[in-house]
């Protein structure tokens, strides 16, 4: 069934029945570890709710319960243990103190006596015939001191004649202002967008299908506003809703209030892939435009002016 012809009560519907599924998994996550049952009975109430799925949106909670399925199947997977291959450690470090000091290991150990290292050396030696050999973990035979090398610096020929050293630009205290100025004309600049567009998906906010430099430098000015209380992200729907907000007083905190981070990752095929999802053809921050300094650098966009 095509996205648009499953109508918005069957889409409510498909939601309500995904939290439904994910309240119960979180609740029986436990149960879920003893009783392989009811995770595979809750496995096939998903498999018949994703048959229905044809949007993003509910294709999210689909995925939350996959991944929630998947860390319960890791865990059953570690309390798994093959009697025949387990390894008693507690067990071997007291055969190996008996060997050591007799069968008073303790009262021996106390009096100061010296352990017998020949003895469980000759236990060792009957278990393998391999002979001993040097290990990286003793160290070199020998050790030669090596002498640093002092490298001049290097030289580049130019085409005009004389050598020529590299130079390296170095910004200076008011660059570093002016730099610092004109990311916060930017980040006022995105707020003014967002108080004008309303609540909006962020991924449409900051993907710029042109540019995946300037889509990273998006996310870079809406964490400015979300860190200082400018703007919040509501997820509630399933969707990462982004609205832009007045900054909360000191008694909000003091009411509960609590601030969260998360860390926003962002490659070259995931920023391909969300462009084709989301269908974005422009960006609704406006493109910025970029110049190139006499080396024919690009400058990144907040070095130039808006």
């Amino acid at each position: 069934m095509d996205d648009f012809e499953q109508s918005q009560a069957e889409k409510r519907t498909l939601r309500h029945g995904y939290r439904s599924l994910l309240a119960d998994a979180t609740v029986r996550k436990k149960e879920y570890l003893a009783d392989s049952e009811l995770l595979l009975s809750d496995l096939e109430r998903a498999n018949g709710l994703f048959g229905d799925v044809c949007s993003t949106a509910e294709g999210v909670l689909d995925s939350r319960f996959l991944l929630l399925s998947a860390d319960v199947g890791a865990q059953r997977a570690h309390m798994l243990r093959i009697d025949s291959a387990a390894f008693d450690s507690l067990a071997f470090i007291e055969n190996a103190r008996a060997i050591l000091y007799g069968s008073d290991a303790d009262a021996i150990q106390m009096s100061g006596t010296l352990p017998a290292w020949a003895t469980i050396g000759t236990v060792a030696l009957s278990m393998s015939r391999v002979a001993p050999r040097l290990a990286h973990a003793y160290g070199p035979l020998s050790v030669e001191p090596r002498e640093r090398r002092r490298t001049e610096g290097v030289r580049r020929q130019t085409a005009n004649g004389p050598t020529a050293s590299a130079h390296i630009e170095t910004m200076g205290t008011e660059d570093v202002r002016r730099q610092e100025n004109q990311t916060t004309r930017l980040v006022q600049k995105v707020h003014r967008i967002l108080a004008e567009r309303g609540p909006i998906n962020l991924f449409r906010l900051v993907i710029n299908p042109h540019s995946f430099a300037q889509s990273i430098e998006n996310i870079f000015y809406v964490s400015f506003l979300i860190r200082d209380g400018r703007a919040y992200i509501d997820d509630d729907s399933g969707q990462p809703m982004i609205e832009a907000c007045e900054p909360p007083q000191q008694q909000d905190y003091q009411s509960g209030l609590a601030k969260k981070q998360l860390i926003f990752t962002l490659d070259q095929p995931t920023w391909q892939e969300i462009i084709d999802v989301y269908g974005i053809r422009e960006s609704v921050i406006p493109q910025r435009r970029s110049v190139r300094d006499e080396q024919g650098m690009s400058q990144i966009s907040s070095q130039v002016p808006v």
